[in-house]
Order: C-alpha cells, then sequence, then structure tokens
C-alpha cells in the first residue's frame, strides 16, 4: 500500500475572495490545511504567524503586489525553501519571466482546473521533500564537521611547547584538512615531528588523526625510538582503516645538542635540508610505502641521518604544496619550491615561505590540502630570526 503523505499548510494570498474560496475548496479536498491573505502585505504577516509549507499568490493585488511579497517572503526566511506558485492572467513571456525572477517557483495561468492545480501540488511537494532532505542530510553533514573540528583543536592544543624557529601551516582544501603536523620534545631532549597526508578528509582523516596523535605524544614522552613510534603508528593504522586508506608521512628526530637529525619518508616529497644560505645541502626522498599499506617492523624503517646539521633546517611539504597552481594552470612544483624557499635570503625562513607559496597562486583555491613544516636543528641563533 502506498504511504499516505502529510497534508501540506498552504497560504493562499489572493484580493479576490471568490478565488480564495475556490482554492481553499479544492486544497481542503485533498486534506491541506489552508490559510488566507487578502494582499501581499497580509501575506507577510500571516506568513510570520502561520510558516506555512507553500503559498499560491495572486500577482496583482492592492497594498503590496505577489512579486513584492514574493520577494520580502524569500529575504526574511532565506533559510527556508518556500515554494511559491504565481496566479496570473497574463501569458506574455515578459510577465512569466517576472514571476520566477521574483522568487516564484512556478506559474498558474487562470483560469485554472482543478486537475493542474492538484499537479503543481504534487510537484512543489516532491521539490520541497527534496530540499528537506537536503536540510537533513547538510545539518548531519555540519554535526560531523563540527566533530572532526573539534578533534583536529585539540590534537593542535596539545603542541603547547615553543620551538624556536619551528614553524608549520596547513591550510584546508575543503572543510577540514586530510593533513597533520606534531612535534614534540622527548625526555632526551630530541625533537620529534612528523607530518602526514591521510586519504580523504574530514571524519575520514580524523578517525587517523587521533590515534596517530596519541601513539606519537604517549611514545615520545617515553622516549620511545622513532623508528619504534613509526611502527606503533602504522600498526593502529593497519586495524582502523579499510583497504585503499593509507597515510603518506615523514618522520624527523633532531638533536639540538649535536646536530644529528634521522629523518624517514614515506610517500611525501622530498624532505630538504638548508644551510644558513639556503642552500639545498641534502634531499630526503620518498623510500618506504605509505602508511597503512603493508606490516613492518623495526628493521623496515631505515632512518637517513646526517652526523651534524648545526645551523641548518628541514623543511617538509605534502604534495598539496608542491602542486599548488596559480591563474594560468602552472603548478609550483618541487624545483619551483626550492626556489622559493632560495627567495627568503635575509628573511625568517618559515614566514617568508608561506608568503611566497600564498603569492604563487595568486588566491586560486587548491585543490589538495596544503602543509608546510620548517625545523630548525639548533636554537642558537634563531631567536632573532624567530622574532
Amino acid at each position: 500500500m502506498p504511504v499516505e503523505q502529510k497534508p501540506l499548510k498552504v497560504m493562499v494570498v489572493d484580493d479576490s475572495l471568490s478565488t480564495r474560496m475556490l482554492l481553499r475548496a479544492l486544497l481542503t479536498q485533498s486534506r491541506h490545511r489552508v490559510v488566507e491573505a487578502a494582499d501581499g502585505e497580509a501575506a507577510i504577516t500571516v506568513f510570520a504567524e502561520e510558516l506555512p509549507d507553500m503559498v499560491i499568490m495572486d500577482v496583482n493585488m492592492p497594498v503590496m503586489d505577489g512579486y513584492e511579497a514574493a520577494m520580502e517572503i524569500k529575504r526574511r526566511w532565506p533559510d527556508r525553501f518556500i515554494p511559491i506558485v504565481f496566479l496570473t492572467a497574463e501569458s506574455e513571456e515578459d510577465s512569466l519571466v517576472k514571476c520566477l525572477d521574483s522568487g516564484g517557483d512556478d506559474i498558474l495561468t487562470k483560469p485554472f482546473s482543478a486537475a493542474l492545480l492538484q499537479a503543481k501540488i504534487r510537484a512543489m511537494r516532491r521539490i520541497l521533500e527534496l530540499s528537506r532532505s537536503l536540510e537533513e542530510y547538510r545539518e548531519g553533514t555540519e554535526a560531523e564537521l563540527q566533530l572532526a573540528r573539534h578533534v583536529f583543536s585539540t590534537i593542535t592544543q596539545r603542541m603547547k611547547e615553543f620551538i624556536p624557529g619551528l614553524g608549520h601551516w596547513t591550510q584546508s582544501a575543503g572543510h577540514l584538512p586530510g593533513d597533520l603536523i606534531l612535534y614534540d620534545t622527548a625526555p632526551s631532549g630530541q625533537v620529534y615531528a612528523m607530518i602526514a597526508d591521510f586519504t580523504g578528509h574530514g571524519l575520514a582523516a580524523a578517525v587517523g588523526a587521533i590515534p596517530v596523535a596519541d601513539i606519537f605524544f604517549a611514545l615520545t614522552k617515553k622516549d620511545f625510538a622513532l623508528a619504534d613510534i613509526v611502527v606503533e603508528i602504522n600498526r593502529k593504522l593497519r586495524i582502523i582503516f579499510p583497504v585503499g586508506h593509507f597515510c603518506a608521512a615523514a618522520f624527523i628526530s633532531s638533536d639540538p645538542a649535536t646536530g644529528h637529525i634521522s629523518v624517514w619518508n614515506a610517500g611525501l616529497p622530498e624532505i630538504l635540508l638548508l644551510n644558513s644560505d639556503r642552500e639545498v645541502t641534502r634531499r630526503f626522498p620518498s623510500a618506504a610505502l605509505a602508511l597503512a599499506i603493508i606490516d613492518i617492523d623495526a628493521s623496515d624503517v631505515v632512518m637517513e641521518t646526517v652526523e651534524t646539521a648545526f645551523g641548518h633546517k628541514l623543511v617538509a611539504v605534502t604534495d598539496g604544496l608542491t602542486e599548488v597552481m596559480n591563474e594560468q594552470g602552472e603548478t609550483l612544483g618541487e624545483e619551483g619550491l626550492i626556489e622559493s624557499i632560495r627567495e627568503t635570503a635575509g628573511k625568517p625562513l618559515f614566514e617568508a615561505l608561506q608568503q611566497n607559496v600564498i603569492a604563487f597562486s595568486q588566491g586560486t583555491k587548491p585543490h589538495d590540502d596544503i602543509s608546510l613544516l620548517v625545523l630548525p636543528i639548533n636554537y642558537s641563533n634563531e631567536m632573532d630570526l624567530w622574532e
């Protein structure tokens, strides 16, 4: 059996009493509830009191005509879809265009038949139900986005420790980032950092970001070796991620006391080691599969190391940054990134590089999340640039 549809509340607006009576009889016969107004100004008052599901409104009325009333109703209730069917005796194209341009959703030409009226009502009901379904979906999506924003905000608040010279920037291509940057100092004094690019956005990324952040901070505080942290994060992501979801990531350890650094890159663009002249002295390309694809142990996490890198800085990015486009459709690319780094000479590296990337994009919306991490190897002579 077909499901019985809920009656609509319909507001009929016409200065002709006989027309209102006819419409009331036809609508009531179909079990719809009817409220009435005799002109456009009264219609606005009745609408505010009754909040009907749809409106059937004459065009030519005293005090305020149907065009003005429709525009005012749409203006006052912009967040509601309000189907408005105009009643008109005119059939000229200009008049019909004006009906639609002023906020009307359909037109009923006088004289009209009961069958045509009911067909218009059914059509408007379908659109109204679709609009309400979309609104429910939007509200549900917004609730998910709020949850994901809270997750990323909570993670960010855990990185409160000030590390002179360190800078990080993430710009989302959508409502929420799919990238994650974490850093912390271990009890031994080493600085651990990671930059990650999850497949998906919003809750899909948040599902991975929560355990990754928990493991990273917990094991860093216990002075675990960086390779062990990588293995544990990969193990957890293998459990929670479905097939096809993974996390490209890079892990860095830096010892400010000795200048020793270790880097493991799994799926991200080359990490660059820069000297004080902003020259690239070492590149760390991706040498492993992204996380959550295969099982790994500590022996699989082969770090690339530099024994002494005093006065150097590491620059790590996600591919969203190297794929930034300008208005001409040109991408920045990895060599473009290096050129942008050279152009920061004499300026604080992080801030100047961030501004160079923004300037290159010329306001073009990124198609992927952008992340940038600048990590100094030691803190001497960094404070002046940082300030």
